[in-house]
């Protein structure tokens, strides 16, 4: 069950879907409510008699939800909402779409929210199985970026790849840099294991994860999410240079695409990375199409392995 949703709603959800496929659930106001099943987005239908209706969302519904995410406190989450967020107890994100304000030329807050895109944060042991002996040798982590379009399972495959990391190969120190709260999927209720051997700093900018975690808790390997900007990929760098390992993910639908933004140009160029694993929803969600070494060259494809 979804814990920000009211009964009605999540027991439809029960009734349409396998809720282990269930990745978002898309939330517009006087829009059909959709869901992110398998990697495909499709309505949700209520039987009415004989006839089926699509569900569509109210401002009712995006009120309640709200209200139960912020624990009917949206001042106390504003510095998430101003960057678009809700983080939720039990691992669920909530992206947020409105009127955005400003005051004295910065963002202040969101306000009159008409979409919601609730993601539903799994944990799919097992998943890295066929790749993580390419990202550690002989007990040596390779420096790794996963690519894939968005929704396309690269923040699944790297929560496996820490908890392979951390309790299968025994790596000590593993320093997970969670700005967007999605890897670990910070709360209580969270059920999302990252491992004996990881720490987890949330809710921070990379620049200052980087540079206060990595002095005080001395970690052999670092894994963050989403690198998307110069200050990002420059955080990275450093942290190679210094000797730590880094496991990163990043928005790109190939190579190519990759190769084309600017942030990632001087990365790429001076090889970075040993490893480059490209997903997407080809087959599936986490569907891996290939593993690139740091010259760019295929070495691994799955379907002729």
């Amino acid at each position: 069950m979804i814990s920000v949703f009211p009964e009605w709603l999540n027991n439809l959800i029960s009734k349409n879907f396998v809720m282990s496929y269930v990745f978002e659930v898309r939330i517009r106001i006087g829009k059909p409510i959709m869901v992110n099943y398998k990697g495909k987005y499709v309505s949700i239908e209520e039987k009415n008699g004989y006839n089926t209706m699509t569900v569509y969302a109210t401002a009712e519904l995006v009120d309640y939800i709200i209200k139960v995410a912020t624990k009917q406190s949206l001042y106390a989450y504003n510095d998430q909402i101003k960057h678009c967020y809700i983080q939720a107890e039990g691992g669920i994100r909530i992206g947020v779409c409105g009127t955005v304000v400003y005051h004295n030329g910065e963002v202040s807050t969101i306000k009159n929210i008409q979409s919601l895109n609730v993601r539903i944060a799994h944990q799919v042991l097992g998943c890295s199985e066929k790749i993580i002996g390419l990202i550690c040798q002989n007990d040596r982590v390779k420096n790794t970026l996963i690519i894939s379009p968005p929704g396309s399972g690269k923040t699944t495959l790297v929560r496996d790849i820490i908890y392979k990391l951390s309790n299968e190969k025994k790596i000590d120190n593993i320093l997970v840099v969670d700005e967007r709260f999605e890897i670990a999927a910070s709360g209580e209720s969270s059920n999302i294991d990252v491992g004996i051997r990881s720490d987890i700093i949330s809710g921070s900018e990379k620049g200052f994860a980087f540079n206060e975690a990595l002095k005080t808790m001395s970690p052999k390997v670092i894994v963050t999410d989403e690198i998307s900007s110069q200050a990002d990929t420059e955080s990275v760098c450093s942290a190679i240079k210094s000797g730590v390992k880094v496991i990163a993910t990043a928005h790109a639908e190939s190579i190519s695409d990759l190769k084309s933004k600017k942030y990632f140009e001087g990365i790429i160029r001076d090889k970075y990375f040993e490893r480059i694993i490209v997903l997407s929803s080809r087959m599936g969600v986490g569907t891996i199409d290939g593993v690139f070494d740091e010259n760019l060259r295929v070495i691994y494809v799955p379907y002729l392995s």
